[in-house]
């Protein structure tokens, strides 16, 4: 008896901890795909915005670069930010092997599509800090290396406006180091320095939402426009503090959908463990398995959703 149970639980541990391998699998791949979709898609979107025509077929992000690279900043009209989740610009750093279309807005769904700017704060190229957010280590990762970023890396941003070269200053207090940590709290990294700036933030350290990881670059190219806000009493400016969290914090009403989706998945395993005892095994397997998957993935994509994304 005591055997059995033993043999019992020793499968069940097995079985929970290809589960986990596999959300990880999904955490570190799965998110991947969907960012590269979304990428795609704001690739696209952009191309549309700036009227040029796809070559073989499919605009490629650089296409967009060269393009906007023809652009005078001193010429091209004030630009207003884009609405929330649409695309802002492609942002270019070498040193680091990153090419990403900026997405307008730093909300969860937002930082899933790619690098996401601040709103309140101004656009790439135009005067002040121009702040953007990334994950390191799901979604493609885009901001995965801005630790090797030092003093002197150029940072470069095409958006309609033109194309903007950043040149990457010391951490505070720093000679050689360009990178520095904060808590989660302090949001004065985006404020306005006096300067015109581009600041990255990302997770720190990897794996862990523990702090924000935060890079500084200075405006090496001319100013562009920006469009002037009209206050009024029906309207109020964004507020970037309130913002500055919001892409990595889960959604704690997604871990009950997670959970049914995983026990939908445990029962359509239990009944092709009973059918398959009576009839014969390997067809009630074959057919069970394909619901299994779907019912485990839509698991994952809910969990994903109630963790904070790194």
């Amino acid at each position: 008896m005591f055997g059995k149970i033993l043999g019992v639980l020793g499968k069940v541990l097995i079985v929970s901890g290809l589960l986990v391998l596999g959300f990880v699998g999904y955490q570190l791949w799965g998110t991947s795909i969907s960012e590269s979709n979304s990428q795609a898609a704001l690739t696209n979107s952009l191309a549309n915005n700036a009227n040029l025509k796809p070559n073989n077929g499919r605009v490629q992000s650089q296409q967009l670069t060269d393009q906007f690279a023809t652009v005078d900043p001193a010429t091209a009209p004030a630009t207003a930010p884009p609405p929330e989740g649409e695309p802002v610009g492609v942002i270019t750093i070498t040193k680091i092997d990153l090419q990403r279309i900026i997405v307008e807005g730093v909300a969860k769904p937002d930082l899933k599509k790619g690098p996401g700017h601040y709103p309140g704060t101004p656009l790439p190229g135009q005067a002040g800090n121009s702040a953007i957010a990334g994950h390191r280590t799901t979604y493609g990762a885009p901001f995965n290396r801005i630790d090797e970023l030092e003093p002197g890396d150029e940072i470069k941003v095409g958006t309609p406006q033109g194309e903007f070269t950043y040149v990457v200053i010391p951490a505070p207090g720093q000679a050689t180091q360009a990178w520095y940590t904060v808590s989660p709290a302090q949001v004065e990294v985006l404020a306005n320095m006096g300067d015109n700036r581009i600041t990255l933030t990302a997770c720190h350290p990897k794996y862990s939402a523990k702090q924000r990881i935060v890079v500084h670059g200075i405006l090496k190219s001319p100013v562009a426009a920006a469009v002037v806000a009209v206050p009024s009493a029906a309207t109020t400016p964004p507020k970037t503090s309130a913002q500055f969290d919001s892409g990595q914090s889960g959604d704690s009403k997604a871990l009950t959908t997670a959970l049914l989706f995983a026990a939908a998945a445990a029962i359509v395993a239990l009944l092709a463990w009973l059918l398959g005892k009576s009839l014969r095994r390997w067809p009630i397997y074959v057919l069970a398995a394909p619901a299994i998957l779907v019912l485990i993935w839509f698991g994952y994509v809910y969990m994903d959703r109630y963790l904070p994304t790194l």
